[in-house]
């Protein structure tokens, strides 16, 4: 180790959090480019004042100050965009901090060391906050370079307050992970519980000014506690307070479980059901289901947390197909929006034909299929790989796999197989849920479309996925292929978006996975797309690829 637990950890993160410090910057630049375009648009400031503002929130838009650098960027950074950023790493740094050292038994051997469970612990959890904070410090220093060049008119004290905001909202994610990792040991579940409640505690907060039933909830919602007031204008809100007291909470409980925790027998805090009149199941050892078959393990390992994953993206699709109807209720003020607003803004978004939001397929489309659904899957399965794969080279758990009777190549198509199959089901339950929410709120989706909607969005994620084995294959460690993947998506996203309105860049679009996905249309306004098959025949030589150099790669380097 070197020197401590928290320095070893945070050692161990470093390309990561490089990889993280480096998107955030081109994020927020190419956010703030776009501004000096908002304010030349002279139509707009009327349009937005004749909007609903219940359904302005959903978009992060406050009418009042949206032509102003602060109100552009706390509705189009500080909305979406970054707390995506700031929840994704926390909820990875604490993963990586509890429930993934203890499933490779890296933890067993760390709990050896004379130093105690609480220590461990809250040194975790100090570089757990440290890798949040690189996010918001990044976008501080570039808003802060940035700041005289664009006319943006922020006030020192008014970026510092955002993004300690945007800090605070993802290390109570964090935290909350950390207390669910502590207590259950289990990544996948760690992971998809996380997204869960992240999912429903902002659609809790934008869409509580539609529905009346969600004001209760919202007050207890860290999004609404991080989106109190304006603090792009230098206000710190009390709510800030809350954050706080909701972080500590949390890594108190995390410490307690976790002193509880028998990491030998992987057994809760609390105790097992007990069942009258049958003999008590034993605990096998961890090793003992690698003799079953690597998928099915695969598979077994995450019958839980996948329904947590489906429901998170289920409930965005079914919130938003419920707000429809209140868009729709304004048909001519939406449709001023799309024109007032620079086409450059939606590219950002990935939204290349912004006139198809103002219809109920392109509307949905926009927040399920084209931003936060492809964000959710690309993680999954990138995610995916690198726990099933990545992770278990470097710990040594393959090692074990490949010891008994099996072929490499079989071996690693029975986890590939896997996360195509799990991958799917949260396909099926997202097709089901728009078909019910069709049904209810008369949204007339063809059945076809909707089928082509979640078969692309699959098809989407097992190529980045199926591109991140290939990097893992291809890497001489490996450790980084998630990082680069990632780097992938956000470059090739942007060159999709911004290639249809910058000339330049358009004969580069389809070399961008984005556009096969997405092409101009939205998902849910066509069918199978043949951009599909390229994406999982894409998947699939990825896949060939990684088995061919897999059968010759030295897992003891």
């Amino acid at each position: 180790m070197i020197g401590s637990v928290f320095s070893k950890t945070l050692w161990d993160r470093r390309f990561s959090l490089a990889g993280w410090a480096g998107g955030a910057l081109v994020l927020t630049l190419a956010v703030v480019a776009v501004y000096p375009l908002v304010v030349a648009s002279s139509d707009l400031q009327s349009v937005i004042a004749d909007f609903p503002p219940e359904v302005m929130a959903i978009f992060g838009i406050d009418p009042a100050t949206f032509l102003t650098g602060a109100g552009f960027l706390q509705g189009q950074l500080y909305t979406l965009i970054g707390p995506i950023m700031v929840i994704g790493l926390g909820a990875t740094a604490a993963v990586a901090a509890t429930a993934r050292e203890e499933q490779t038994g890296t933890m067993d051997m760390l709990l050896s060391m004379p130093v105690s469970r609480s220590s461990v612990l809250l040194q975790k959890s100090a570089v757990v906050a440290v890798s949040v904070l690189v996010i918001p410090t990044t976008m501080a220093f570039v808003m802060a370079a940035t700041n005289p060049i664009f006319d943006l008119e922020l006030s020192i004290s008014g970026i510092i307050a955002a993004n300690l905001g945007l800090a605070g909202l993802g290390l109570i994610f964090a935290a909350f992970a950390l207390m669910i990792g502590a207590f259950s040991g289990s990544v996948p579940m760690t992971t998809g519980i996380t997204l869960l409640v992240a999912v429903l505690s902002w659609f809790t907060s934008a869409f509580s000014g539609i529905f009346g039933w969600l004001d209760i909830p919202s007050e207890v919602s860290p999004f609404s506690w991080y989106a109190e007031g304006f603090p792009l204008l230098g206000t710190f809100p009390v709510s800030f307070v809350w954050l706080g007291v909701g972080i500590a909470a949390l890594i108190v409980a995390a410490v307690t479980l976790f002193a509880h925790r028998d990491i030998a027998t992987e057994t809760a805090v609390l105790p097992r059901r007990i069942s009258f009149g049958r003999t008590p199941a034993t605990i096998q050892p961890r090793a003992a289901r690698l003799l079953v078959s690597v998928f099915g393990k695969s598979v077994w390992d995450r019958r839980r947390s996948i329904w947590a994953w489906a429901l998170g993206l289920s409930t965005v699709l079914l919130l938003t197909i419920a707000a429809w109807p209140v868009v729709a209720s304004d048909p001519d003020a939406i449709r001023g929006l799309i024109t007032a607003m620079p086409k450059e803004l939606f590219a950002l978004l990935g939204v290349t034909d912004p006139e198809l939001i103002a219809t109920p397929t392109g509307f949905v489309s926009t927040r399920a299929y084209q931003s936060i659904g492809p964000v959710v899957m690309i993680l999954f399965s990138v995610g995916a790989v690198a726990s099933m794969i990545v992770r278990e080279e470097h710990t040594g758990i393959l090692d074990i796999v490949l010891a008994h009777p099996q072929r490499r190549r079989r071996v690693l198509l029975g986890k590939v197989t896997a996360i195509a199959v799990l991958a799917t089901g949260i396909g099926v339950v997202l097709m089901v849920t728009g078909l019910i929410g069709s049904a209810i709120w008369d949204m007339e989706f063809v059945f076809v479309n909707v089928v082509g909607a979640n078969v692309g969005l699959v098809a989407l994620s097992l190529f980045f996925g199926g591109l991140s084995l290939a990097l893992w294959s291809l890497l001489p460690s490996g450790r980084s292929a998630a990082g680069i993947t990632a780097g992938i998506a956000v470059g090739t996203f942007l060159l999709n978006g911004l290639g249809s309105v910058v000339d330049a860049l358009e004969p580069f679009r389809p070399l961008s996975p984005f556009y096969w996905y997405l092409g101009d249309t939205p998902p849910l306004a066509h069918g199978i797309s043949p951009g599909y098959v390229g994406l999982l025949a894409g998947a699939v030589v990825c896949v060939i690829l990684a088995a061919q150099r897999f059968n010759q790669r030295d897992l003891a380097v």
